[in-house]
């Protein structure tokens, strides 16, 4: 880690932080609480991810995937020593990296993570990273407060028959564990209606609310629930859950009563926007320990 004197909290100060940005908010939100913390950040947006203008308060510079070895090097100008990986990114193809010359001698690393699911690859990003001497942070260590809390948000709170589901959701998940397939489940009319796969949880979402529409499902008031945590054993620095506005949205729109998710393991966001979309949307989201 960078060295330096000590602030009063112990940490050194003269931190240098790479944030490796993909789609969505939380990149920003990451970035923003580490120079609030005095970190000096950098910012890598990954092509197609997002653009270098939303960060215009950070230097921030634009990558592909097949730049690698050209960010390497601009960290290592820069004595970068710590990284941390947030946003949403799909799953990209080996075979389209188009890597540069300065990338091509990290090739066999990857094409050695991309044999294997999400789980493996997302390990292998971060053996490699910290192969290169980096620090990989969770988001989470940054930002505490863009984490699910224990509790419920907004007014809402689930009643006997959600709670029943969030059970069998939660106990689902984990023993779906170990086939990395998913970080998500709906559990309505007592029974399992959907579970993530390589769709991911906006898309599952949608096609339980076409259930609904036509009539193939008929969730009861105060039952259905959306149930998202994390595989066990996964690491969140580099793939935490996430939900936000549009989860929201997309749950109330297919007529279900809420979500609960696994506290301080899964990405919500601004907690009291959440919670009044909740609120107006009928809906109540939880926390669950």
């Amino acid at each position: 880690m960078s060295t330096g004197p000590a602030d009063a909290t112990g940490r050194p100060q003269g931190r240098r932080i790479a944030v490796l940005a993909g789609r969505g908010e939380y990149p920003l939100r990451v970035a923003s609480a580490a120079a609030a913390q005095g970190a000096s950040v950098y910012v890598a947006v990954l092509t197609g991810a997002g653009d270098p203008a939303d960060y215009a308060a950070y230097d921030a510079r634009e990558y592909r995937l097949g730049q690698l070895g050209r960010f390497l090097d601009e960290i290592k100008r820069r004595e970068i020593d710590e990284i941390v990986m947030v946003g949403a990114l799909p799953r990209p193809s080996f075979g389209a990296l188009a890597p540069e010359l300065s990338t091509l001698k990290y090739l066999p690393h990857f094409a050695r993570a991309f044999q294997g699911g999400d789980d493996h690859l997302l390990r292998g990003v971060v053996a490699f990273f910290e192969g290169q001497g980096l620090r990989v942070l969770g988001p989470a260590e940054l930002a505490p407060d863009i984490v699910a809390p224990v509790g419920t948000l907004g007014r809402h709170k689930p009643s006997a028959v959600a709670r029943e589901a969030i059970a069998t959701g939660f106990n689902l998940l984990a023993a779906l564990s170990p086939f990395d397939i998913g970080q998500a489940a709906i559990i309505a009319d007592h029974r399992v209606v959907a579970v993530e796969a390589a769709e991911g949880t906006d898309a599952m979402v949608e096609r339980v609310a076409g259930l609904v529409q036509s009539g193939r499902l008929k969730p009861g008031k105060g039952d259905g629930v959306l149930i998202k945590m994390p595989k066990l054993g996964q690491d969140l620095r580099v793939d935490m859950p996430a939900i936000g506005p549009d989860t929201v949205a997309r749950v109330a729109a297919a007529g279900l009563a809420g979500i609960a998710v696994k506290a301080g393991s899964v990405l919500i966001g601004d907690r009291q926007r959440l919670a009044t979309l909740a609120d107006a949307s009928g809906l109540f989201i939880e926390g669950v320990a």
